[in-house]
């Protein structure tokens, strides 16, 4: 059984996070990916290298490509940069505004060489506005969009990023379903279309925060941001806002039921979200919980609320984690230990779903690492391979879309491909 993208090209002229991992997604529902690359790699290869020109931070954003590399910049290298667009089903990159247009490789550009290409592009923050034209990477989308103060990390009173880069993940993600959706909508049209993301959107999306009832809650930001706009005049620090800020939440001072607890040898979680788990959780502890009785005073909700909470934290103080899951399990209550991401390799639960797989590397070996994060049974998903070497199937591409063995040794004696 072939994958459901068996057929597709897909051109990935991106890098870093978002725009690779986005074509992987794409590779594994079997897409043919070419990474385009510069000659000198691109730079996710650079950072932190294992062997010269490989990077474990390249290794899981670029599984399952093919990669060519060229030189973009010259203009000598139009014929193979044509060729490939007119060969490919979709295009993606992640350029600052106006840098397509430069390398030949904007929307207009490739769709009047192949009006039928699906051209996906990622920015930072957007393609019109202020900030259009600044460097941005997920660790400033998340700073610009709020999120990193949304639920806040701080490490000698610096708010910290959220260190899986969530801007860039959801991203990626958010790109290859908009590309599958564009591919169907050319099935049935015969059209192509030009997609645009940005980290900014997608960190906004991430953040209920960034939704509000007019009626109810626009008061409340113009009262939040009246609140900074003084604390920042008198000079207070990051901690101490958020600190402050808590005022206008006070119901969370005192959550109990969705958590982190340490326990007497380890720490584990327990998430019971609605009234019937919560139940079931005041039931498992033997406590009662004031603020779901009727006529509760709600100008007691922090006091009250910050009470429970130590009671509940010496609570699970007085069991071993493993006797808390078994106890906890017996009410039906969401729980799990917490764990590093060395000790999942071996976990049953893991290794019983397939969730790890082998593929071999052309330069480092056999390597380990997540099965396709969705299974299908009509059109399998797979790992087609691992992440190529810089350049490892530059000859077979320009083999592929019609150039000669003497014009390809041309190319590479001018300095063009790798």
């Amino acid at each position: 059984m072939h994958g459901a993208l068996e057929g597709i090209r897909v051109l990935d002229c991106t890098q870093i996070i978002a725009g690779p991992l986005a074509a992987s997604l794409l590779s594994e529902m079997g897409a043919d990916v070419l990474k385009i690359e510069p000659l000198e790699g691109e730079p996710w290869r650079l950072q932190a290298e294992i062997i010269p020109k490989e990077s474990k931070n390249f290794l899981v954003q670029n599984r399952g490509k093919r990669s060519i590399a060229l030189d973009f910049k010259d203009p000598r290298v139009a014929p193979i940069r044509d060729r490939l667009l007119t060969s490919a089903d979709v295009l993606i990159t992640n350029y600052r505004p106006g840098v397509p247009e430069t390398l030949g490789i904007d929307y207009q550009s490739a769709r009047r060489i192949n009006p039928r290409i699906i051209y996906a592009e990622n920015t930072a923050f957007g393609k019109t506005g202020p900030d259009a034209q600044r460097r941005g990477y997920d660790i400033v989308a998340q700073a610009m969009s709020g999120l990193s103060t949304s639920n806040p990390n701080l490490q000698n009173g610096l708010p910290m990023p959220v260190a899986f880069a969530p801007a860039d993940v959801v991203t990626g993600f958010a790109l290859a379903w908009a590309i599958t959706a564009a591919l169907y909508h050319r099935q049935r049209t015969g059209q192509g279309q030009a997609i645009t993301s940005s980290l900014l959107l997608s960190a906004l999306a991430l953040q209920a925060g960034s939704r509000e009832i007019v009626a109810l809650d626009e008061p409340l930001r113009h009262e939040k941001l009246a609140h900074l706009a003084q604390a920042r005049a008198r000079g207070a620090s990051i901690d101490e806002i958020i600190h402050e800020r808590r005022r206008f939440a006070p119901e969370l001072a005192g959550n109990i039921y969705y958590r982190p607890y340490r326990t007497k040898d380890s720490y584990l979680v327990v998430g019971c979200l609605g009234p019937g788990p919560r139940a079931r959780f005041r039931q498992a502890l033997g406590i009662t919980d004031p603020r779901y009785e009727p006529g509760f005073d709600r100008t007691n909700l922090a006091e009250v609320g910050n009470e429970l909470v130590r009671i509940c934290e010496e609570t699970f103080l007085q069991r071993t984690n493993e006797e808390w899951l078994t106890y906890l399990e017996q009410f039906d209550i969401a729980c799990g230990p917490v764990r590093f991401i060395e000790e999942l390799f071996d976990d049953p639960q893991v290794q019983a779903n397939g969730y790890i797989q082998e593929y071999e590397h052309t330069l480092l070996g056999p390597i380990r690492g997540p099965a396709p994060i969705v299974q299908m049974s009509a059109t399998p998903t797979r790992i087609q391979r691992a992440s190529p070497a810089l350049g490892e199937h530059t000859d077979d591409i320009l083999r592929e879309i019609g150039f000669t063995p003497d014009e390809i040794q041309q190319f590479r004696a001018d300095g063009l491909v790798r």
